[in-house]
């Protein structure tokens, strides 16, 4: 499971009382409501479902890694690697419809 830079910091190094934005993307052949459910056992409030069946949750620094031990994902970054909203946003080359 890819886990990024950013989330691997935090997991390994967490600041107490603060929480952060994540986003898990599901395995293919994943049950979605089983990632979701473990993900609030590992103490994360699913914030909302994005694309793909994957999910956007807020959970405390210091249950970051209970949340990267959940069988199912194929990924943990945090939300701000898919917030890209704009051209100016990105170095890309990209066309935004609108």
């Amino acid at each position: 499971m890819y886990v990024s830079r950013a989330v691997r910091s935090i997991r390994d190094d967490p600041i107490e009382g603060e929480s952060v934005a994540l986003a898990l993307t599901t395995a293919d052949d994943a049950d979605t409501e089983a990632v979701a459910s473990a993900a609030a056992t590992a103490g994360a409030t699913v914030e909302r479902r994005l694309q793909f069946d994957d999910l956007a949750v807020s959970v405390p620094q210091d249950r970051v890694a209970d949340l990267c031990a959940i069988e199912g994902l194929d990924a943990v970054e945090t939300t701000d690697a898919i917030a890209i909203t704009t051209a100016d946003a990105t170095d890309e080359d990209v066309e935004f419809d609108g």
